[in-house]
């Protein structure tokens, strides 16, 4: 007789109105086969939810269902020390697990997890404290861990005969798998309510079965209750105890949870990393999450063990080096990270240097920060440039180690210090490899360095410094992409007393807001103070003061300078304190309107400077620069002319020279930024800052200041611009054409990846990419150096951007064919999935563009947009289905293998053009394919309808006068039945194909059409020779096969 359930519910009733039984308290009625492996703990989000009414009812005196009751509904008396009110269920041995479940993680045992804080009762101090579950039952769950771990002997039970490890789980019963089945299905037909019913209906048929568990949390999930979703999983859980994803999965859910309890759901996450890790020690995601779980914890010493577990996990993995890094920082323990990146660069440095790639500089700036902290600055100059010679090729040139008083290696130009190191050879590497290809970051870090070096060598780092360019403010000025460079570079040069210098690049930053702060004015002081400027010193105080007047420290050295100054203690009043950015425009522009008394600063209040030598100003240097490079590029353009002649001829020596110089070229036309600006989409104005500054205005505005031509610009003052069309003398057409023959002759030479690279640059310039004419020759280049490579993908790519350029033109249909039909590569990119999906596009932006929005707004989902436009700049729209686009399609679907799809392109083609013979060719093969495929179904109908198309095709073909397509269509009707098996009727069709042959060679045949002879002889040569007749074989193999 079954027990009645507690609360007076009956099983087969409709469960109460609570959300959700929890099975912690559940387990007072039912003991869960997974009782042994739970360890009691429960996640801070689930402690006190859900208020369940069977909580209440357990604790309940009144209905003896508490642990200290002592009489049930019945009247029934129990013991509460040894009694507990239970339905009678065994524990199931399937769900025993074995020791390595309950195992502890070495470093990350959780007060929650640790049972050796037991007191003297032998009862740990959580169960005892929390007070969640009775004394017996946490007796009980005690004295079962510790049982499994081996610390009671001699008790009874659990013979060497006892299997360990997970079994096969119980077998639901079949009230269980008919409420879970209804369930499923309310849940897909979106009936949350009625699916969450029967769950809970069928949790209590059988609470030890994940599949409603993870049921009941999908159904919570899709209602957006996170909370109950995380309830419903963290119980379903514990019915698998060692499946990884599930609490991987938790974990998820946990930390998307929005709680204001934060470090809370941290610990619930660590708890299930814990449960993952336990299970399976080589889980590297989660060792990272926890690891990062507990760095946000602050527990920064874990975090760095686990860190260490992973680096033995993962050798030479960047990643992980870098958190390392990190965290040892941290914890002042830099050299244990700088040891295993020194293992990781020795190893990497070990193979071949095309196959690293995880090594960046990103990595190469965390080893200087690391040699930086233990301040080794000295060691980290050397590893600086060793590792930055490495990344850019030139890890022979170990020459450059004997030269460590100073950095020439790394300057701009080879003049005038590179060029008198004896082992230096010009032109043997890139100059990218050198000045230019060091980042400004490491080169600022290389800066600081030797500013903190034994020698202090204050002008080699000023040399570095001046990369920054601190006089330049203007828009796209360094100092507004790097300001925290400034600050660094400033701190340093203070730091070493070198205040003067500090000022240059403190005062830029003046100009970005989000780097001006206290800090930043009390720096500023401070440099101010050192060399004499007081009163700009009092204003930089003044204004921290005046932003923040619970600043002491600027007001005790405001008050402290005061006293030096002479001045009232009390400071100046407060209508002087004024912005030291708005004092100083009020004394560029000599404004004259304040009625402010100007301020006599006291005679000490200046001191006099030292005379420093006058140096050319960046805006100088700069031009005279430009002057040297364009005078440099002009004579490479002529010594380039005069090879051009001796490479036609053949000349292998002039073609090399003609190679170097014309790379030389390129890479001075690509080193301008004026031509590669952020937004692409900006058009080439001029030089100049203000053409710089009009390019970024909107297209509006630019079409209505070129009225009548592009290239001359009138703006709002009357003002005439006039776009430049030539770069150092040179024209930009001809610029072009140094680009694209380059690429081709890197194609040919056999380096496809350079030549694309090079036309890609040409395609990337703003001087071209605005140019129809331009781009329409980039991309015949493009395409003919895919060729020469036999690459199809990029023969797609460029046949795509024909397609989208000239919209709804059917030459572009066929190019596409015809490209792809050229190219012979491994992998074929014509039926591949962009180009499937690009083609589709575009024959829905046809279809829409034929039917009207208002009867196929289901067309305008994923259809291409007009790319064409007329001079109006209006989209082009198409006025007729064009054929060559469905059949472009369908022979895609036909090359996929989707016979029937293509068939239904095939017919629409037919539709619009009844007698072309190609399209009832493919839809004859397209049967006839489809019909020998094993789904088909009526496979002789379907044969059927495809030889009545070829046979329509024949007859079309029959009626040419050309006899090349007379024999070709023999051939395909001969090899169609040839597919098919049937031999005795492909051989008569052969056999014409061949007399067509010999008509069209005693007609000498010249109008290029195709000779299908040999093929139609191989043919025959096969049937003879399986049939036995090796004679006849022999014969057609003499007179048509043989050479």
């Amino acid at each position: 007789m079954e027990m009645e359930q507690p609360g007076g519910y009956d099983r087969g009733s409709s469960p109460p109105t609570h959300q959700y039984p929890d099975p912690d308290v559940a387990a007072h009625f039912t003991r869960y086969p997974w009782g042994g492996e739970d360890d009691g703990y429960v996640p801070s989000s689930l402690r006190n939810w859900p208020p369940s009414p069977w909580r209440g009812d357990i604790q309940d005196d009144d209905h003896g269902l508490g642990p200290g009751a002592t009489t049930d509904m019945n009247g029934q008396d129990f013991d509460d020390d040894s009694h507990l009110y239970v339905r009678e269920t065994s524990f199931d041995p399937d769900y025993e697990v074995s020791d390595a479940s309950i195992t502890d993680d070495d470093n990350n045992v959780s007060d929650e997890e640790s049972v050796d804080s037991a007191d003297a009762n032998g009862e740990p101090s959580y169960y005892r404290t929390t007070g969640q579950y009775s004394s017996l039952e946490s007796r009980e769950r005690f004295t079962n861990r510790l049982q499994r771990r081996g610390r009671l002997r001699g008790q009874r039970g659990g013979g060497k005969g006892i299997k360990k490890g997970l079994r096969k789980p119980i077998e639901p019963t079949i009230e269980f798998k008919q409420l879970h089945s209804q369930a499923t299905i309310a849940f897909v037909e979106h009936r949350y309510e009625d699916a969450e019913r029967l769950t809970l209906q069928a949790l209590l048929v059988n609470p030890e079965m994940y599949e409603a568990h993870n049921l009941l949390s999908e159904i919570h999930a899709a209602r957006g209750d996170k909370d109950k979703a995380l309830s419903a999983a963290w119980n379903g859980a514990h019915t698998r105890p060692r499946d990884p994803e599930m609490w991987s999965r938790i974990a998820r859910l946990i930390l998307e949870r929005d709680t204001a309890d934060k470090v809370s759901s941290i610990r619930d996450a660590i708890y299930c990393y814990n449960r993952v890790i336990n299970v399976d020690t080589t889980n590297v995601e989660a060792r990272y999450q926890r690891a990062a779980l507990n760095h946000e914890l602050g527990y920064k010493r874990k975090a760095a063990n686990e860190y260490e577990y992973l680096r033995k996990q993962l050798p030479h993995d960047t990643t992980v080096l870098r958190h390392l890094a990190e965290v040892s920082i941290e914890i002042e323990e830099p050299d244990r990270a700088l040891r295993h990146y020194n293992d990781t660069i020795a190893y990497f440095q070990s193979i071949e240097s095309d196959v690293v790639t995880s090594f960046t500089w990103s990595d190469v700036n965390i080893v200087t920060e690391l040699y930086g902290f233990q301040q080794r600055y000295d060691e980290g100059l050397v590893e600086l440039k060793n590792l930055a010679r490495w990344l850019l090729g030139r890890r022979r040139d170990t020459y450059w180690q004997n030269f460590n008083q100073d950095d020439r290696e790394w300057d701009l130009d080879d003049e005038p210090r590179r060029i008198e190191v004896p082992q230096y050879v010009p032109g043997e590497h890139d100059s990218s490899s050198y000045g230019d290809g060091l980042p400004l970051e490491l080169r600022i870090k290389l800066g600081i360095f030797r500013l903190r070096s034994e020698s202090r060598d204050m002008e080699e780092a000023i040399n570095h410094f001046e990369w920054l360019d601190p006089g330049d403010a203007k828009n796209g000025a360094k100092l507004y992409d790097y300001p925290d460079l400034y600050r660094e570079a400033a701190n340093a040069l203070r730091g070493q007393n070198y205040y003067h210098e500090a000022l240059h690049y403190y005062e830029p930053l003046q100009q970005v807001s989000e780097y001006i702060d206290a800090t930043y004015f009390l720096e500023m002081a401070a440099c101010y103070r050192a060399i004499g400027l007081k009163a700009e010193a009092v204003e930089c105080y003044q204004t921290i003061i005046e932003l923040d007047g619970r600043n002491m420290q600027a007001r005790k050295e405001l008050a402290e300078l005061n006293r030096e100054s002479g001045l009232a203690h009390q400071g100046l009043p407060d209508d002087e304190l004024v912005p030291v950015k708005e004092h100083k425009r009020r004394r560029r522009s000599g404004d004259k309107s304040s009625t402010k008394p100007p301020r006599v600063p006291s005679p000490t209040s200046f001191a006099l400077l030292a005379p420093r030598p006058v140096l050319p100003s960046a805006k100088q240097l700069s031009l005279k620069k430009e002057q040297t490079r364009e005078e440099d590029v002009h004579a490479l353009f002529l010594r380039r002319n005069s090879l051009t002649e001796k490479k036609g001829k053949g000349n292998d020596s002039s073609k090399a020279e003609w190679m170097t110089v014309t790379r030389t070229l390129i890479e001075s036309f690509r080193a301008n930024k004026v031509f590669y600006p952020i937004d692409r989409h900006r058009r080439f104005y001029g030089y100049s800052v203000k053409a710089r500054n009009m390019a970024a205005r909107t297209k509006h505005e630019l079409d209505a200041l070129a009225k009548n031509s592009i290239s001359v610009l009138t703006l709002e003052d009357g003002e005439l611009i006039k776009v430049p069309e030539e770069y150092c003398g040179i024209p930009f057409h001809t610029w072009l054409d140094i680009f694209l023959e380059y690429g081709m002759a890197l194609a040919q030479g056999g380096d496809a990846r350079s030549a694309y690279e090079v036309v890609g640059a040409a395609y990337h310039a703003n001087v071209f990419a605005h140019s129809p004419e331009s781009l329409l020759l980039i991309h015949l280049c493009w395409f003919t150096c895919a060729l020469i490579a036999n690459d199809g993908e990029t023969l797609c790519n460029v046949a795509r951007w024909f397609m989208r350029e000239y919209q709804f033109v059917t030459d572009g249909y066929r190019f596409f064919s015809a490209l792809n039909r050229l190219c012979d590569s491994e992998n074929s990119w014509f039926n591949c999935g962009p180009s499937q999906k690009y083609i589709l596009r575009q024959l829905k932006a046809v279809d829409f563009s034929l039917t009207g929005k208002a009867t196929s707004k289901h067309l305008s989902q994923e259809r291409a947009s007009y790319t064409t436009k007329d001079s109006n700049g209006n989209p082009i729209r198409a006025d007729d289905m064009d054929v060559a686009l469905l059949m472009l399609y369908g022979q895609v679907l036909y090359a996929g293998k989707s016979y029937a799809n293509a068939v239904n392109y095939f017919l629409r083609a037919l539709a619009l053009d009844p007698s072309n013979g190609t399209i009832k060719l493919s839809l004859a093969l397209g049967y006839l394919h489809h019909a020998l495929k094993r789904q088909a179904e009526n496979r002789h109908h379907i044969l059927m309808q495809g030889l009545s198309f070829l046979l329509e095709y024949y007859d079309s073909r029959q009626l040419s006068s050309s006899l090349s397509e007379k024999q070709e269509a023999e051939f395909n009707v001969g090899h169609a039945y040839h597919i098919l098996g049937l031999t005795h009727l492909a051989i008569p069709y052969f056999e014409k194909c061949l007399d067509l042959s010999s008509a069209m060679k005693a007609a000498e045949f010249s109008c290029g059409g195709e000779d299908f002879g040999r093929e139609a002889a191989i043919a025959l040569q096969g049937f003879w020779a399986m049939s036995g007749n090796i004679e006849r074989a022999r014969r057609v193999t003499e007179q048509w096969l043989v050479v």
